[in-house]
């Protein structure tokens, strides 16, 4: 009986053995100064995004990175790093950011650390922000382009008062935005016009534009002819 137990409990180690025979092992070379100025190379791109992210003015990063061992066995997870960053002209976000993407980077690099410190400086070039598009600038404000774009949109200011009878005039006091755009302040709807004119008027007005900018708010009157309908 103690015979069998024997022999069962060697048979349910072997699959336990064999399993473990079979996990890799890997060798993790010790950083020196020319691994550390080589990951710090190819962060060129990390520090161009930081740059762009934080819309820098910066035209040149120094970075100088500083390894020291940790607990033993160390690796670069659990070592020291500090990390400096200069800009010119000197910005403290893309600093931070530069700072913060470097040192994500090393903690996360297969390397072993030995008792010796490991230090790397490193310059990069920023290319410079990319110029803003220059804008056409507004052209001059004209009180007859306002009266041409009313005339213009006489026809369909006309719908909204359908009238009968007589030839009315209209008037209309508009002011014009500093940014173009038409507003209607006020207007003498007459007697037997629709109900909501008014309403209906100010919409349209307000959709009306000017390529002209006025310094500020100008107001002017305009006199809208309207056509008699027929009953």
């Amino acid at each position: 009986m103690r015979r069998e137990a024997f022999w069962i409990a060697m048979m349910l180690a072997v699959p336990c053995a064999a399993s473990a025979q079979h996990r890799p092992v890997s060798e993790v070379p010790e950083i020196d100064e020319y691994a550390l100025s080589s990951l710090i190379v190819g962060q060129q791109r990390a520090i161009e995004r930081c740059a762009s992210r934080t819309d820098a003015s910066s035209y040149v990063a120094t970075v100088e990175a500083r390894i020291t061992a940790g607990a033993a066995p160390s690796t670069l997870f659990n070592a020291r790093i500090a990390i400096s960053v200069s800009s010119r002209p000197q910005d403290g976000d893309v600093e931070e950011c530069v700072r913060r993407e470097l040192r994500d980077t090393l903690r996360h690099a297969r390397y072993a650390v030995g008792r010796r410190a490991v230090r790397a400086r490193h310059t990069f070039q920023i290319a410079e922000r990319p110029a803003s598009p220059i804008e056409t600038p507004a052209p001059p404000y004209s009180e007859s382009e306002v009266r041409g774009v009313l005339r213009a949109s006489s026809g369909s200011l006309q719908q909204c008062l359908e009238m009968a009878g007589v030839p009315e005039r209209v008037t209309l006091r508009v002011s014009v935005r500093p940014d173009g755009r038409l507003v209607l302040m006020s207007a003498d709807v007459p007697p037997g016009s629709s109900q909501g004119a008014l309403g209906c008027l100010s919409s349209r007005v307000s959709s009306l534009r000017v390529s002209g900018r006025p310094g500020r708010t100008v107001t002017l009157v305009h006199e809208l002819s309207v056509r008699n309908t027929a009953w």
